[in-house]
C-alpha cells in the first residue's frame, strides 16, 4: 500500500497508550462525531482503483472484506463467518448471515439496492467486476493465481472459473496453483464486497464519488480538498461484546489538511481527535500532556525511486553512487529525531524473509564520486526530485538534496499534490520520486513482486519500471513455492539482486506515532498503521 505520511509489526505501545486499552472495560456512549485529518484529497474512495494509504483510511469505513486484520495484525473472520482451506488450492467461506448493504447514503438518500442482504452471488460478482479487463483494476492482480483469471483478462473467458456460489451463503474459490498468503491476501482493501445494483448505477467512474457498502459507516458527502463526511449504519450486523449495536459514533468528518502545522494546531483546539506526531512536536507528544501517544514500529520502507528507463538513472552506477552518497543515520537521527530504522534494502524488519545480514549501502561519499565518474558524470549531475507536498517530506528532501550536494550532485526539488504525484509517477513521467509503501499483507511478496515484478510496471507498482529477468524467475517461484524455508531463500535471492541493480534510493523503514485525545476510547494504533484503523468499537467519553 503506497505511503502518503511520513509515519508509519511489532506489538509495542507505550505505557501512555495502554490508556485506550483500559478504557474499552469502561461502558461506552453513544453518539459523537469522530473529527480526523487527511494529508491530501483521496484520490479514490473506490476501493477497486484504491492505492494508497489515504483512501484506504476512508474506504475502511465504508466497505468490507472476507476476511480482516485485528490491530496486531492477525487474521480474524469478517464477512466469511468461518473458512475452510482444502489443500491449498481450494478454500470454502461460510459467509455471515444478516449482512446488508447500506439502506441509504448521501443525506438519507435510498440506495440502489435497496439494503437488501449479501450473499454469495454477491462476493461473485464482484471478483469477476474486479478481474475484469473492462474495469482495469490496478490491483486486480494481487488475485491473479485464481483459477480462470488469466482467460478472463485475455477475453477467452466470460467470468471467473475459480469463483461459485455453492450456495447463498457458502462462497468457493479455487486457485490454479498453491499461494502461501492467499486468505492474506484477502484481508486486502480492494477485495470489498459490492452492490452491483449500485455500481452499475453510476458507473465504474462516478461509483467513486457514491460509494455503497457494508461497513460500520456511510457515505454523505465528499468535498473535493476539504472534507470527507460519513454517518453511522444504523443496520450495521455487528454487535460488541455485551450484545450492543455497533458502531457508537454517530458519524466521522475527515477534513483535508495538507499542513502538518495547521494539522497539529487543530488537534491542539480539539477540531480533529487524531493526529499523526512529527517534528517539531514529537517530544511534546510523547509526554503525555496533549492527549494519548502510541508509538509502535511499522512493516514499511521509504524510499526514492529511480526510473531506469529515464536518464542519468538507465546507469547502474549512477543508482548506486546516489545510494553511497546518503548518510541514513544521520538522517534518521537529525531530522527524524531517531524515530525510523536505516533501509538496507526492500524489506522491512519483522517481515518473513527479512534478511539481517543483506549488505546495504554504507555512507561512502568518495566511491559515490568514483561511481559517478566511471558513469560519465565527473564535472556534475543535475536531477529533479518529485515528491508529494508535506512538511515532513520536504525536510528529509533537502536534507538529501545537501547530502547529495557534497558529490557535486545537483537535486533541484519540485513538490505536487499526492494525487497527481501518484498519476504522473505511475504513468513513468518522473525520473526521480519519492515513494512510500507499507505492507497490504504480510509477506514478502507484497513487496518484492508487486513493487518490482516487470509484470507491474506502471500502476501496479513497479514505478522504478525495474526489468530483471533473474529477479522475475525467483518472484514468480517463490509464489508457487509450498516450502516456508524454500520461499525464504528464493526470496532473499531476489533482494539482493534488487540491491545491486538499485533501482531505489534505499531511505528507512517507518515507525507509527499517532496522538489520540484524552476522550476518545476504544483506540487502538493498528500494527499495518492509523490508515487501516476502523473505528467501529471507538466511543467518546464527552
Amino acid at each position: 500500500m503506497l505511503r502518503k505520511h511520513i509515519v508509519a509489526m511489532l506489538v509495542v505501545v507505550l505505557a501512555l497508550g495502554l490508556v485506550g486499552g483500559i478504557a474499552a472495560a469502561e461502558q461506552p456512549k453513544y453518539g459523537g462525531i469522530w473529527k480526523d485529518a487527511l494529508g491530501s484529497n483521496p484520490p479514490h474512495i473506490d476501493p477497486v482503483f484504491a492505492t494508497d494509504t489515504t483512501s484506504a483510511e476512508v474506504g475502511y469505513q465504508i466497505f468490507e472484506t472476507l476476511v480482516g486484520l485485528d490491530a496486531d495484525g492477525e487474521m480474524f473472520p469478517l464477512l466469511a463467518e468461518s473458512w475452510e482451506d482444502q489443500g491449498g488450492r481450494k478454500f470454502i467461506f461460510n459467509l455471515r448471515k444478516g449482512v446488508h448493504f447500506h439502506a441509504t447514503t448521501e443525506g438519507g438518500q435510498p440506495t440502489a439496492n435497496g439494503g437488501r442482504e449479501v450473499t454469495a452471488h454477491d462476493w461473485v460478482w464482484t471478483f469477476n467486476y474486479i478481474c475484469s479487463p473492462e474495469t482495469n483494476s490496478p490491483r486486480a492482480y494481487f488475485v491473479d493465481m485464481i483459477k480462470g483469471y488469466e482467460e478472463y483478462q485475455a477475453g477467452k473467458a466470460d467470468s471467473l472459473a475459480g469463483v461459485k456460489a455453492l450456495d447463498d451463503y457458502t462462497l468457493e474459490i479455487d486457485t490454479a496453483y498453491f499461494f502461501a498468503p492467499f486468505i492474506q491476501v484477502l484481508t486486502y482493501n480492494t477485495f470489498v464486497v459490492l452492490p452491483r445494483e449500485d455500481v452499475e448505477k453510476w458507473g465504474t467512474a462516478d461509483f467513486n464519488f457514491h460509494p455503497v457498502g457494508t461497513g460500520p459507516f456511510k457515505f454523505e458527502e465528499w468535498l473535493q480538498d476539504e472534507k470527507v463526511v460519513l454517518s453511522r449504519n444504523e443496520n450495521y450486523w455487528m454487535k460488541d461484546e455485551s450484545g450492543n449495536q455497533l458502531p457508537y459514533l454517530d458519524g466521522i468528518e475527515f477534513r483535508i489538511i495538507v499542513d502538518y502545522t495547521i494539522e497539529y494546531t487543530e488537534y491542539k483546539l480539539d477540531n480533529i481527535y487524531q493526529t499523526y506526531v512529527d517534528n517539531p512536536y514529537y517530544e511534546e507528544a510523547k509526554s503525555g500532556t496533549v492527549g494519548q501517544f502510541f508509538e509502535r514500529p511499522q512493516m514499511g520502507t521509504y524510499y526514492y525511486g529511480f526510473n531506469v528507463e529515464k536518464e542519468p538513472f538507465t546507469d547502474k552506477r549512477v543508482r548506486q553512487a546516489f545510494n553511497y552518497a546518503i548518510n541514513r543515520e544521520a538522517l534518521i537521527d537529525l531530522v527524524l529525531d531517531g524515530r525510523a530504522s536505516s533501509a538496507k534494502g526492500v524489506l522491512p524488519p519483522g517481515m518473513f524473509g527479512y534478511n539481517d545480514d543483506l549488505e546495504g549501502y554504507e555512507y561512502n561519499p568518495a566511491k559515490a564520486k568514483a561511481l559517478l565518474k566511471e558513469a560519465g558524470y565527473g564535472s556534475g549531475l543535475e536531477v529533479t526530485l518529485q515528491y508529494n507536498t508535506s512538511a515532513g517530506h520536504k525536510r528529509i528532501a533537502e536534507a538529501l538534496q545537501a547530502q547529495f550536494a557534497q558529490i557535486g550532485i545537483k537535486v533541484n526539488l519540485h513538490n505536487i499534490d499526492w494525487g497527481v504525484h501518484l498519476d504522473t509517477t505511475e504513468r513513468g513521467e518522473v525520473a526521480f520520486f519519492r515513494m512510500g509503501w507499507v505492507v497490504d499483507y504480510p509477506d514478502p511478496d507484497n513487496f518484492l513482486y508487486v513493487l518490482l515484478h516487470s509484470a507491474n510496471i506502471g500502476p501496479q507498482g513497479n514505478y522504478s519500471r525495474f526489468n530483471n529477468a533473474r529477479f522475475d524467475a525467483l518472484t514468480e517461484a517463490a509464489r508457487f513455492e509450498g516450502d516456508p524455508e524454500k520461499r525464504r531463500n528464493l526470496y532473499q535471492l531476489a533482494e539482493k539482486i534488487v540491491v545491486e541493480e538499485a533501482p531505489w534510493l534505499f531511505v528507512y523503514h517507518y515507525v507509527d506515532h499517532t496522538l489520540i485525545k484524552d476522550f476518545v476510547k476504544g483506540y487502538e494504533l493498528p500494527s499495518f498503521g492509523q490508515y487501516t484503523n476502523k473505528f467501529t468499537k471507538v466511543w467518546l467519553d464527552q
